[in-house]
């Protein structure tokens, strides 16, 4: 028998496939489950990878929060030394007595009812210094942001979130309206670039900032500033800032050696990491799940394909009584695996991004399909066709010729 062209073997291996419809079809049902749950799992796992990224860029992985919450001391909590000012006094000192910080701010965040012309609503609002905007990353997509200028001459401005405008003017454009807040009108001088939903569930665009001092005599009243935040200057390790801003808050509290700190300081960046490595964690475990499915496909197609060798023993022993080489015999039933993988791959990759859109359409849930997950169904499928043919193929391959023809 004269030597067979790839287009031959690949030709003959599709004439093999349909005269058994019904096995290649379940053979080719296997990898279809195997590669879309991959291709789904890895879509759900994308999706929740972006939305941890995008969380962690909006929140920004360079600022601490301080908190005047007390110690606790024999089971009960003591709120040690919160006045009024100390937030603030606080904060201008850590700024001036810090060479690893670029800015702070104290922060004074409550839950109030906000009037507009157009109607009312329940917000969060928070007074803060300019370089709150700095600290967060935060910038006005339209208007412009309060500076300590407006703080200084006790302005009654502010700037508005995303969820907050549109609650309160519709589609109008909230810039230069009136809000009143506490009885006390304020105008809005800023529109807040979009945070979203963080991974928690709080929206956060559902907000207005104002400067501090005009906050803390209109809004806040008697309301204690018990938070301040906290930014490292360029290229400074937030531990190197960590250290020095609690020397310089234990030695304004004048705090022995022996007493416990009145402040706790929590690093923004570590819950940023430990929700991605949980994200990264989450996203293995459904690659390993969805693996599975795709190792039993292979198993299925070993199965079948050993099925097909025994069902054309005589087949194999008349075309190697022709001149058909051990080498061509391989190349046959290795092709014909490849061949029922692949197009589960392919039809696999369909099914899975149908799967993605329904898991989107009904939970909800962010996920994303890349082009690249199409190389690697195709990838994995090849792999697992020669993995898994090859040696039905190859035991095909060493079939004696006269034994075969013999075989009933």
């Amino acid at each position: 028998m004269k030597r067979m062209s790839p287009f031959t073997v690949l030709l003959e291996a599709f004439v093999s496939l349909q005269k058994n419809k019904v096995c290649t079809a379940l053979s080719v049902l296997g990898i279809v489950i195997g590669i879309a749950s991959v291709i789904a799992m890895v879509a759900v796992g994308e999706g929740a990878r972006n939305r941890v990224e995008r969380e962690i860029q909006a929140l920004g992985d360079d600022w601490l929060m301080i908190g005047y919450w007390g110690v606790q001391r024999g089971g009960v909590r003591r709120e040690q030394g919160v006045t009024p000012k100390l937030a603030e006094e606080d904060a201008l000192a850590i700024t001036r007595e810090c060479p690893s910080v670029r800015a702070a701010t104290p922060s004074n965040r409550m839950s109030m009812q906000v009037v507009s012309s157009y109607g009312n609503y329940q917000t969060t609002v928070q007074g803060a210094f300019p370089s709150f905007f700095d600290i967060r990353r935060w910038d006005c997509v339209d208007g412009r942001q309060f500076t300590y200028e407006d703080m200084e001459m006790l302005a009654r401005v502010c700037c508005i979130g995303q969820t907050a405008a549109r609650e309160l003017f519709g589609a109008l454009s909230p810039i230069g309206q009136t809000i009143r807040v506490n009885r006390i009108s304020f105008e809005i001088i800023g529109l807040l670039g979009p945070k979203g939903t963080s991974s928690s569930g709080r929206d956060g665009d559902d907000l207005i900032v104002f400067p501090w001092r005009p906050f803390q005599r209109h809004i806040a009243g008697d309301e204690i500033s018990r938070t301040m935040y906290v930014a490292a200057a360029p290229g400074v390790p937030l531990e190197l800032a960590k250290q020095e801003i609690r020397e310089c808050l234990r030695r304004r509290h004048q705090l022995a050696d022996d007493e416990d700190d009145d402040f706790r300081i929590s690093d923004r960046s570590l819950s940023a990491q430990a929700r991605a490595e949980s994200t990264r964690a989450f996203n293995y475990l459904l690659m390993t799940i969805a693996s599975i499915s795709l190792l039993v496909g292979g198993v299925g197609i070993m199965n079948i394909t050993l099925v097909s060798v025994t069902e054309r023993t005589r087949e194999i022993g008349t075309r190697m009584a022709l001149g058909a080489t051990s080498g061509q015999i391989l190349a046959q039933f290795l092709t014909e695996a490849v061949l029922l993988c692949l197009i589960g791959g392919l039809f696999g990759f369909a099914g899975g991004t149908l799967v993605a859109q329904i898991v989107t359409w009904n939970l909800g849930w962010e996920t994303e399909i890349s082009y690249w997950m199409a190389g690697v169904a195709i990838s994995f499928s090849t792999a697992v066709g020669l993995f898994f043919g090859f040696y039905p193929a190859w035991r095909a391959s060493r079939l004696d010729p006269i034994e075969a023809l013999r075989f009933e």
